[in-house]
C-alpha cells in the first residue's frame, strides 16, 4: 500500500455549501500529495459544481473502492449510483438531498469499518433534510456511533493543539442539567483521555473541565451541578488514572489556556465549548469525533445555505479536517 493514506470524503447535503467545499479544498496540491482523497456522492452532481465554480479538472469516476485507480490531477468519484434526476438547488432543504448525503455516509462508514480507507471526512448536512430522508438521528455524529455500534462518543472541535470535547452537544439549553449525571461526565473524560492517548499519541494527556454555573457554582450558591456531579466524576476518572482537573468556570478557563495548559478541555455544552474555539480558530476550526473505532474529521461549520451556490465558501475548514485526518491516519 502507498504511504499515502485513502481519505474518503462525502460531499454532505449538496445544496449547501458541503460539495464546494469539498472541491475547492481539493484543488490544493498539499492535500493531494498527502494523501488520496476519494469523493463519496452522485457524479452529476459534483460535476454540476465543478461548472458552478468553473473549476477545470477531469473526472475520475469509479463504481467500486476495490476498484478503484487514484489519479493525482483529477478529481477521485466513488460514485453512490443513484439519483440521476437530481439537480441540487441552492439553499433549499429536501429529503432528497438529505438522502444524497445520508447515503455518502451510510458508504463512508462501511469503507472505514472494513478497513478500505483509513479515515473519512464528511461534509456538512442539513439535519432537517436528514431527517425527511428518514435518519432519526441529531446529526452526522451521532449517526456514525450507532453505525459502528459504539456506546460513548465525545464531540471535539480543536485548532491547531486547542481541543474542546463537549459532555452534551445537540440538545436545547434547558435539557442540559437534566441530562448532565456524574456517570456520563466520567464517561466522556474517560473516552476523550484514551483518543488523546492512541489517536493524537500524547503520552500523559491533561484535561481540564468546566463547570455548568457561572464561576463554577459558587461553593453552591449558584448551582449544584458542580459538587453533586461534576467533581465526583473528576475525583473517579484522577483514581483510575487520568489527569484531570477542575471544575473550572468555563469564562476563566477559557481565557487562562495559556496558564492551565491543558491538551484539551471539556465543556458541559454546545456554546460553552464551541464559542471559544471559534473565536480562536479563525475559519480553521475542525470537528473530530472521539470514542469511534475509524477516524472521522468535519469541517466546523454548517451547510450555509444562505451562501450555497454562489461561489463564496471558505474551504480553510475542510482542509483542516482532510489534514488532520491524514495526520491521524499515518
Amino acid at each position: 500500500m502507498t504511504d499515502r493514506p485513502l481519505i474518503a470524503v462525502t460531499i454532505g447535503d449538496p445544496n449547501g455549501i458541503g460539495p464546494e467545499v469539498v472541491l475547492k479544498a481539493l484543488f490544493k496540491a498539499e492535500l493531494t500529495k498527502a494523501c488520496r482523497p476519494i469523493v463519496i456522492g452522485p457524479t452529476h452532481v459534483i460535476e454540476e459544481h465543478l461548472n458552478l465554480l468553473q473549476l477545470d479538472r477531469e473526472l475520475s469516476v469509479n463504481s467500486s473502492i476495490d476498484e478503484i485507480t487514484f489519479f493525482e490531477d483529477r478529481v477521485n468519484i466513488l460514485d453512490t449510483g443513484f439519483d440521476a434526476d437530481f439537480s441540487p438547488q441552492a439553499g433549499q432543504i429536501s429529503g432528497m438531498a438529505g438522502k444524497i448525503a445520508g447515503k455518502a455516509l451510510e458508504l463512508a462508514v462501511r469503507l472505514a469499518m472494513e478497513a478500505k480507507v483509513e479515515a473519512i471526512v464528511t461534509g456538512s448536512i442539513s439535519k432537517e433534510a436528514f431527517h425527511l430522508a428518514g435518519y432519526d438521528f441529531p446529526g452526522q455524529s451521532e449517526f456514525l456511533a450507532a453505525a459502528t455500534k459504539t456506546d460513548e462518543i465525545v464531540m471535539v472541535l480543536l485548532s491547531d493543539n486547542f481541543r474542546v470535547g463537549l459532555v452534551t452537544t445537540h440538545c436545547a439549553l434547558s435539557e442540559v442539567p437534566k441530562r448532565l449525571n456524574e456517570l456520563l461526565i466520567l464517561n466522556k473524560i474517560e473516552v476523550l483521555d484514551k483518543d488523546l492517548r492512541q489517536r493524537f499519541r500524547i503520552p500523559n494527556p491533561r484535561i481540564a473541565v468546566t463547570g455548568l454555573n457561572p464561576h463554577a457554582g459558587e461553593g453552591g450558591l449558584l448551582g449544584n451541578e458542580e459538587p453533586d456531579i461534576i467533581v465526583p466524576a473528576i475525583d473517579t476518572a484522577n483514581r483510575r488514572g487520568v489527569n484531570v482537573a477542575g471544575p473550572y468556570p468555563a469564562d476563566t478557563m477559557f481565557a487562562r489556556c495559556e496558564t492551565i495548559q491543558a491538551d484539551a478541555y471539556l465543556a458541559m455544552y454546545h456554546d460553552q465549548g464551541l464559542i471559544p474555539l471559534k473565536m480562536r480558530s479563525f475559519g480553521r476550526g475542525v470537528n473530530y469525533t472521539a470514542g469511534l473505532p475509524i477516524i472521522r474529521t468535519s469541517p466546523d461549520h454548517g451547510t450555509a445555505f444562505d451562501i450555497a451556490g454562489k461561489g463564496r465558501a471558505n474551504s480553510m475548514s475542510m482542509e483542516e479536517a482532510i489534514k488532520l485526518a491524514v495526520k491521524l491516519a499515518t
